[in-house]
Formats: structure tokens, C-alpha cells, sequence
């Protein structure tokens, strides 16, 4: 496949560039000046996002109570809040720069090598560090190219929201020099701290168009001799440029798809080339003709190529190589030097037979949950049977109050998820936590088998002991549905991620920046659902002590909620050390458990099932000062109602005690505040989930 994107389009050839160098040593300035205000050089963020006026509120004001060199310095003074300050040097060579002149700014950079550096005294002991940033684009707040974070620990952390990552560390209450050697052409960005080189990187984000300085809350510092410098790049004639290799990580064992991008680093467009892919002693190559339909690789404009062939990941840490030739037919291009990039791929060998399980607290209420459902599906692509994801859904008609309850004192907010029960993580980590379990040594393994009687499934799990284990190990039997779907206005995802704009790929290529606040219900579709759990979220002890080579069966019996999907289940079982870690687990598919054969057992683990119903109706929703919960039963049930908030805590509960027949409750929402609220309603052994949402 060959997808082709502009990085960048150029008004004028890059070789118009001139040199362009900058420095700032504020002591030109006076003594409490803003430094937006009455520089030539500098911005406020305002300014040039909202089109501000001076005096500019979040401007900075130039101070000599610290300097490294005469006797000024720009000063971002510590404060409970961030901000205000919030300051911009544009890397390009105009004055005055006003929010109507950014289109005819050079910047962004995407080629030839710019140098940065300023001074810097960051105040310790306050519980802050220090902040900047390198914006991607001219109009801030479009992208950020790098953020940099010198951390109340000393650390200095570096980031970008597409990938990029550094760290290394820093002084307090002295003054030292930062400073960055940037190869936009190659895509090196290296980092010096007084001097001494503390590494490079890739950044994938590469290119840089501002400065910009802002404190963030209990951030003290001062900042002086501000320079940067940048030097265009010299374009050759006919140029191909292996530009970035997609890192690629995984198991020893595992195939991986490459995917190279090459990049027109000439002046004349080239319209075919040959890339190879060399890892392990193995050389793919694809022959890329016919580009653009014969209009050709323009200049500065860069494609990908996704190798159709995977490679085979050995144990360690090997190279990879990707080489362009026959640019245009011709043996060599004009520039050999940047025809071949080299990455490190580093596969681990996972512990035999070791299954990880993620599970993630989620529900259609929150916004930001998307970010957890779409880390669980690259898991599964990515460690397709090494790693088995549950979805636990909290208040909404996926809930299972068993594993819902179970969960809930292990995580702080929603998403969060638990790796093997480790402690809380961010969804986003998973790939972390598993790495670093999928090695651990495991103590059995287990398989299910199942029989379907009825309504009623009864599950074995059968346990081939590697290790002595005791009765403080415990059992838990887990059923999973993927492909669900549903119908309501409770079965709408939230999307925080559409209401603010902010890119989250999922593994087919959706962006949920994209989709609605609200994704509707026929968009939606629910994977790794759990259903049930048993006998409850810390498992059931084993009935005696298991030493090496020995075997136990233990076996469970669900409840079939006659709206799921059979051919969508799965049967997941965990052993669980006396620590409450998951030492190992097994996934089957229930047709495969079937298959497998139910192994009886002298006592069974019994679970009712929990689940949203329509025995419940809540009107008028939305609803400004009352809403009436209705309730129809058939027979003499005791109820009980909690309400909540989306973040879990109980507003109000009430115990209905006995009722049958047609009931209604009002509910006064006089005293709430306008948002969605959570109805729990228990009638008898049955949980119902309702929203409602208060204007």
C-alpha cells in the first residue's frame, strides 16, 4: 500500500532560505517591562491565537533579581495557579509579528538544522519546576512539537501527544544552559545540558515553527540568553531520502508488518523507486512505480509504504534497515548519504503457555472511556493470545454489579485499568504493564470446558499444577461477549474526544475526534464485554494444597441472560496468587469449551446474574425538578434505589422495602445540579441501571 501525504508546501524553493539567527539578552529592556509589549520580537499566546491587545494579561515581565549574563533576565513567577504568563518567540526572522502576518512567516521548518538554547534558573523547593514548549504550526495551540517539563523531582520529561518521548534530569537554584541540535532533515533532535550531549531522538512530530514559556502551577523561573539559529537545507536534483521507519516491537515469534516512508529531499519529482527491508537476514523489496498516477513524487512531499509480507520477530534486540535505490531508474540518486535508516527491534520472549489479562473500568457515560476501548483493541491485535482484555462496565446496560463492585476499590476514576491485578494504570499503558508481565514465571495452566443445559451453563476449569500451590490460591471464572450492541439513548458512547477535537485512532483507522459528542447507538459496537463473574471478583479458594504435576478441576454455573450472543462468548479463567495478582489465565471461546468437555465436580460455584432490564422506567428524561421512577413487577420484590453521580459517589438512597403490581416514586431534583445521574434500582437479586439526565 503507498499512501501519500504533503508534509509541507512551499510559496518559495527552500534554497530562497537565508540564515536566520536570533539572541536575547533582556537588557535592553527595562526593569518591569512586558516583554510582548515592548519587544519587536516577542508575542503573548493571546496575541496571536485571539488576536489580543497590549497590555496583554498573560504577558512576562523582564527582572534582575537573577541573570546569568548583565543584569536582566525574564522572569515566570511561582503561583498556586498556571499561567498567567504565557509567552512566544517565532523562529523566524520578521518583527512585530501579528496574528494577520503568519501565513507569510517561513516557519514551520520542516528541513535543515535549527539550533536552540537559553539559560535557565529554576527555583527548588517550592513543589514546581519549569515548563516550555516547541509548537508545531505558526497559530499556536494547533499542535505542540515537543513539551518540556522540568519536574519538581528534578527530572526533565519530554513529550509529544503523537508518540515522542525523553527524559533526563536537571539543576536547581543554578543557572545552566539548554540547548537543542535539530536536524529537521533527518529527523535528529539532540538535547545538551551545559554542554554535555544527554541523547537524541526521533521526533514524530518533526518540525518546529515557535518558542513558547509558560509556568505552570508553583513553576518559579528565569530564563536569559535566548538564541536560536537555523541553517535551510540544500536540495539536490534527484533525491529519494529514507525518512522514518515505524518502530516496531512485539514477541519473539510474532509477525510484524514494516512500514517505511521515503521523501522527495530533491528538486525534481521522482516517480519510481525501489525499497528494501532487511531484518534478520531477510530482504524485502517493493517496487514503487506509477506514483500519483504518473504525476510523481513532488519535492518536500514524503509516502509510506507498508510492506504487504511480515517479518518474523527473534528474541533480543536486532537491527532493521530500509534502503531506497533506483530513484528514477538510475543506479545511485544524487545524495547516497540519506538513502539508508537503520532502528533497533527489540522482541521479548513471553514465559511459556502465560496469558495476561487487562481489565479495564469503563461505561457509555464517560467521555474519556474511548481512549480504554480503543488500548484494548490494539492489544488484541498487537498480542492476540498473550494478552486477554475485559471491558467492566459501571452504569450502563452492560453493567455486572458483581465485577463492577469488585473493581471499584482498585481504581481512582474512569478509564483505569488493572494489569494481572496489579496496581492501577491508564488504559493507554497496557502494552507497559504486559511487557512486563508476559515474562513472569507462571505456577499451572488452565483450559474450560462447558456444557449448555438450558438456560444454564456450567463451565469446568481444569488446572495442570507446574508449581506447589496452596488452598490461599483462589479460582475465577469469567464470561465475556464481544460484538454487542443495543438500542437507547443508555447505549450511546460519550465522546470527549469528539466535543474537543482531540485525534484517538482506533486500530481501523476511526478517529474519534471525528465522531459525535454522543457516538449514536447504531455506531457502536462493544468488545470484551464482561457478562459474569464467579464466584466473585477475588475468586474462590482452592480446596486443597497441589504440588508440581498434579491436577484440580473446579466448576462454575451461570445464569444465561437470554439476550446474548452465544457465538460471541468466551470463557476466561484465573488463577489467583495469595497476594490477589492473576499468575496466569486461559481464554476459549465457548464453542471451543464445548468442545473441550464439561469435567464434573463435587461442589459448584453458583452466580446469579445482575443486568439491565426494562422493569424500570424513569420520566420525564431529561427532567428539571422531578422525575418518577416506575417500577412493574410481577411478584412481591423488595426495592431498593441509589442515585449517583457519573463519578460513582451516592447522592441519595432509599429502601422501598416490599411492593408488587405498578409502582411509582418521584424523585425531587430540586437540589441537583443540571448533569447525568445514575438510577441503580435493585429489585430483589436484580440490578437495574438507568440515566437520567437533570436540565
Amino acid at each position: 500500500m503507498k499512501n501519500i501525504y504533503y508534509l509541507f508546501i512551499l510559496l518559495l524553493s527552500i534554497n530562497s532560505y537565508s540564515q536566520v539567527s536570533f539572541c536575547e539578552d533582556f537588557d535592553s529592556l527595562n526593569i518591569g517591562s512586558p516583554i510582548a509589549e515592548t519587544s519587536s520580537s516577542w508575542n503573548t499566546w493571546g496575541e496571536l491565537m485571539s488576536n489580543t491587545v497590549a497590555p496583554f494579561a498573560d504577558d512576562a515581565m523582564v527582572n534582575s533579581l537573577q541573570s546569568f549574563s548583565g543584569n536582566n533576565a525574564l522572569y515566570f513567577p511561582g503561583t498556586a495557579a498556571a499561567g498567567p504568563e504565557d509567552i512566544l518567540l517565532m523562529f523566524d526572522p520578521m518583527q512585530n509579528i501579528t496574528q494577520a502576518s503568519l501565513p507569510l512567516l517561513s516557519t514551520p521548518y520542516v528541513v535543515g538544522d535549527l539550533d536552540f538554547s537559553q539559560m535557565m534558573y529554576i527555583r527548588g523547593g517550592g513543589g514546581g519546576g519549569a515548563y516550555f514548549n516547541f509548537q508545531a504550526e505558526n497559530t499556536p495551540g494547533v499542535s505542540w512539537a515537543l513539551e518540556v517539563n522540568f519536574d519538581a523531582t528534578g527530572d526533565l520529561i519530554m513529550s509529544n501527544t503523537t508518540g515522542t518521548s525523553f527524559t533526563s534530569s536537571f539543576p536547581f537554584d543554578v543557572w545552566f544552559e539548554i540547548k537543542f541540535e535539530i536536524d529537521l532533515s533527518n529527523n535528529v533532535w539532540e538535547v545538551f545540558i551545559d554542554g554535555v550531549s544527554q541523547g537524541s531522538f526521533a521526533n514524530t512530530l518533526n518540525q518546529i515553527s515557535s518558542l513558547d514559556l509558560y509556568p505552570r502551577a508553583n513553576d518559579e523561573f528565569w530564563i536569559d540568553d535566548v538564541c536560536f539559529s537555523y541553517t535551510p537545507a540544500t536540495l539536490y536534483t534527484n533525491n529519494a531520502q529514507v525518512s522514518n521507519m515505524t518502530a516496531i516491537s512485539g514477541l519473539d515469534g510474532q509477525q510484524r508488518y514494516p512500514s517505511v516512508e521515503v521523501r522527495n529531499f530533491g528538486t525534481d519529482p521522482i516517480y519510481s523507486f525501489d525499497i528494501t527491508y532487511d531484518y534478520n537476514g531477510t530482504q524485502m523489496t517493493e517496487n514503487i512505480t506509477n506514483i500519483q498516477s504518473g504525476f510523481g513524487l513532488l519535492s518536500l512531499t514524503a509516502m509510506q509504504i507498508d510492506f504487504p509480507n511480515p517479518i518474523i520477530l527473534v528474541g533480543g534486540t536486532n537491527t532493521a534497515t530500509a534502503t531506497v535505490s533506483n530513484v528514477n531508474g538510475l543506479l545511485q540518486d544524487d545524495n547516497p548519504a540519506d538513502d539508508v535508516m537503520s532502528i533497533q527491534i527489540t522482541a521479548i520472549t513471553p514465559t511459556e503457555n502465560k496469558l495476561v489479562i487487562g481489565e479495564e473500568a469503563t461505561g457509555t457515560w464517560c467521555g474519556w472511556c474511548p481512549r480504554g476501548a480503543v488500548a484494548l483493541n490494539f492489544m488484541d491485535r498487537d498480542y492476540h493470545g498473550y494478552f486477554q482484555g475485559i471491558a467492566v462496565h459501571n452504569g450502563d446496560p452492560m453493567v455486572n454489579t458483581d465485577y463492577d463492585l469488585g473493581i471499584s476499590p482498585y481504581i481512582g476514576g474512569y478509564p483505569s485499568a488493572l494489569v494481572d491485578r496489579g496496581p492501577e494504570i491508564d488504559p493507554a499503558d497496557f502494552e507497559i504493564d504486559f511487557i512486563n508481565r508476559i515474562t513472569q514465571p507462571i505456577s499451572a495452566t488452565l483450559h474450560s470446558g462447558a456444557v449448555q443445559n438450558g438456560t444454564t451453563l456450567d463451565v469446568s476449569l481444569t488446572v495442570d499444577v507446574l508449581s506447589n500451590i496452596d488452598n490461599n490460591w483462589k479460582l475465577a471464572c469469567v464470561l465475556l461477549e464481544d460484538s454487542v450492541t443495543g438500542t437507547g439513548g443508555t447505549w450511546y458512547q460519550s465522546n470527549s474526544y469528539g466535543s474537543n477535537g482531540i485525534t484517538l485512532i482506533d486500530v481501523d483507522g476511526t478517529d474519534w475526534g471525528t465522531l459525535p459528542n454522543w457516538v449514536p447507538d447504531v455506531q457502536m459496537i462493544y468488545r470484551h464485554v464482561a457478562r459474569s463473574i464467579s464466584p466473585s471478583f477475588d475468586g474462590g479458594n482452592l480446596d486443597d494444597s497441589y504440588t508440581q504435576g498434579s491436577q484440580l478441576t473446579q466448576c462454575f454455573q451461570f445464569t444465561i441472560d437470554p439476550t446474548w450472543d452465544l457465538s460471541q462468548m468466551h470463557i476466561v479463567g484465573m488463577l489467583i496468587d495469595p497476594n490477589n495478582g492473576i499468575n496466569n489465565a486461559s481464554s476459549e471461546s465457548l464453542s471451543t469449551s464445548i468442545l473441550n468437555g464439561y469435567q464434573s465436580c463435587n461442589s459448584t460455584s453458583i452466580t446469579p446474574n445482575t443486568y439491565f432490564n426494562d422493569k424500570v422506567n424513569i420520566y420525564p428524561n431529561p427532567a428539571n425538578f422531578s422525575a418518577v421512577i416506575s417500577v412493574n413487577l410481577i411478584d412481591v420484590e423488595n426495592i431498593l434505589v441509589k442515585v449517583s453521580s457519573i463519578d460513582g459517589k451516592i447522592i441519595a438512597k432509599r429502601d422501598y422495602g416490599l411492593m408488587s403490581g405498578m409502582n411509582s416514586m418521584v424523585l425531587d431534583l430540586s437540589d441537583y445540579d443540571s448533569g447525568i445521574y445514575l438510577i441503580e434500582t435493585i429489585i430483589g437479586s436484580d440490578v437495574v441501571i438507568n440515566k437520567l439526565i437533570k436540565e
